[in-house]
C-alpha cells in the first residue's frame, strides 16, 4: 500500500511538472503596436494595424514562434510626440520589448531616445526620415529614407519639363516633410529648376487651404508638391481644382493610401504620386496577401498595410530562428542576415538596420492608381 502511494505521488507530481511545463510554452510572444488610429493621418496607421494583424494571423495558425502564439497590444500614437512616448512607455512597462512602429518620422523624437535607452527593439514599416539613416541604433526600417524618394521627385519634374516650384509642406511630421522639401531643393536647384515658393501648415488645425493655395497659385509656378497626408493632400487638390489650376501636382507616398482617391474624386485626377508598392505585381506571395486583405478588409492593401506584414514577418522570422527573445539579440540577426524576402521584392537591409526598395510613378486615372509611363 505504502509503494501504491510513492508510485501515485509520483505520477501526480509527474502531470503537475508537465502541466506546468506546458504552460510555460503556452505563453504567448506579446508584442507592440503603435500609429496614429484617429484623425486625418488615421487610413496610415489603420492599414499599418490590418497589415500587422494578417501576419499575426499567419504565424499563429502555423503554431506560432517556436510554440507559443502571439499577441499584440495596439496603442495609439494619435500623430502627437509626446503621446507617442506615453504609449511606448506603457508598453515597455507591461515588460514588451519590441514595437512595430510608428508610422510617421515626428515620432522619432521623442520615441527613439526612449526605445534606445531602455534596449527595446523598434520596428517601422513606414518611418522614413533621412535623420534616421546611418545611426547605430535600436531601429529597424523597412522603408527607403526620403531622400531616395526627393530625388526621384524631382527627377520627374525634371523630366515633364518643371523648373519653377512650389511647395506646400506639413509641419507636424516635419521630419519627413522638411527633408524632403530641403532635398527636393537641393536637386532642383542643381539641375536648372528651383523652389519659388514653400508653405508649410498644421494638420488638424483648421488649415487654410484656400488662403494657401492661392498663394501658392499667385507664385505662378510651373509644377506643385503637396507633402502631406492622403486626407491633407486632397483637400489641397480640391483647392486647386476649383481654382482652375492647370500645372502638375506631384505627391508624397505618405499619400498613397485610399483616402486620397476617397476624398479627393475628381481633384485628383492626373496628379503624380511616387509608390513603393507595385500594385500591378504578378507575385505569388504578394496577389495571396493582396487578396485575403481584399476579402477581409474589403479594399486592396495600401503600402503601409503591406509593409507592416512585412515588418512582422522579419521579427518573426528572426525571433523563430534564433529562439530569443532578446531585442538585441534580434537586431544583430536581422541586420546579419540584411535580405528578406518581401512580398514583391527583396528588403535589403544594412548595416545600420536602413532599407532599401523600388521606388515606382503613378498617375490617378479613371479614379484609380495607375504606373505612369
Amino acid at each position: 500500500m505504502k509503494q501504491k502511494k510513492i508510485i501515485l505521488g509520483l505520477v501526480l507530481l509527474i502531470l503537475i511538472i508537465l502541466t506546468l511545463t506546458s504552460c510555460i510554452q503556452q505563453k504567448p510572444v506579446t508584442i507592440g503596436f503603435v500609429a496614429s488610429l484617429t484623425g486625418s493621418t488615421s487610413e496610415l496607421g489603420v492599414n499599418g494595424r490590418n497589415g500587422l494583424m494578417m501576419a499575426v494571423e499567419e504565424i499563429n495558425a502555423g503554431g506560432g514562434i517556436n510554440g507559443r502564439l502571439v499577441e499584440v497590444v495596439v496603442k495609439d500614437d494619435k500623430n502627437d510626440p509626446e503621446n507617442g512616448l506615453a504609449v511606448d512607455q506603457a508598453l515597455y512597462e507591461d515588460g514588451i520589448s519590441f514595437i512595430i512602429g510608428h508610422m510617421t518620422s515626428s515620432m522619432a523624437k521623442t520615441s527613439l531616445p526612449f526605445v534606445n535607452e531602455n534596449k527595446l527593439l523598434m520596428i517601422s514599416p513606414t518611418m522614413s526620415s533621412y535623420e534616421l539613416a546611418n545611426q547605430d541604433d535600436h531601429f529597424i526600417t523597412v522603408v527607403s529614407s526620403n531622400d531616395i524618394e526627393a530625388a526621384f521627385i524631382a527627377g520627374r519634374i525634371l523630366e515633364n519639363g518643371g523648373k519653377n516650384v512650389a511647395v506646400i509642406y506639413e509641419s507636424k511630421n516635419r521630419a519627413y516633410t522638411e527633408t524632403i522639401k530641403d532635398f527636393l531643393a537641393s536637386e532642383l536647384s542643381g539641375n536648372g529648376g528651383k523652389v519659388i515658393y514653400e508653405e508649410a501648415f498644421l494638420s488638424g488645425a483648421n488649415p487654410a487651404y484656400l488662403e494657401i493655395s492661392d498663394r501658392v497659385l499667385n507664385a505662378k509656378p510651373d509644377s506643385i508638391v503637396i507633402l502631406a497626408s492622403s486626407f491633407d493632400s486632397a483637400m489641397f487638390c480640391q483647392q486647386f481644382y476649383k481654382s482652375g489650376n492647370q500645372e502638375p501636382i506631384y505627391l508624397s507616398l505618405w499619400a498613397m493610401n485610399n483616402d486620397l482617391i476617397l476624398q479627393g474624386g475628381d481633384s485628383v485626377e492626373d496628379v503624380y504620386i511616387p509608390s513603393l508598392l507595385d500594385t500591378e505585381s504578378e507575385r505569388p506571395e504578394y496577389l495571396a496577401f493582396k487578396n485575403v486583405f481584399l476579402k477581409k478588409y474589403s479594399a486592396e492593401p495600401t503600402f503601409a498595410a503591406t509593409y507592416s506584414y512585412e515588418s512582422a514577418m522579419i521579427l518573426f522570422d528572426s525571433l523563430k530562428k534564433t529562439n530569443s527573445y532578446d531585442p538585441e539579440i534580434i537586431k544583430a540577426a536581422i541586420i546579419e542576415k540584411s535580405v528578406f524576402e518581401g512580398l514583391q521584392d527583396d528588403i535589403n537591409i544594412d548595416e545600420w538596420g536602413d532599407a532599401s526598395r523600388t521606388l515606382y510613378l503613378y498617375r490617378i486615372k479613371d479614379g484609380q492608381f495607375k504606373k505612369a509611363e
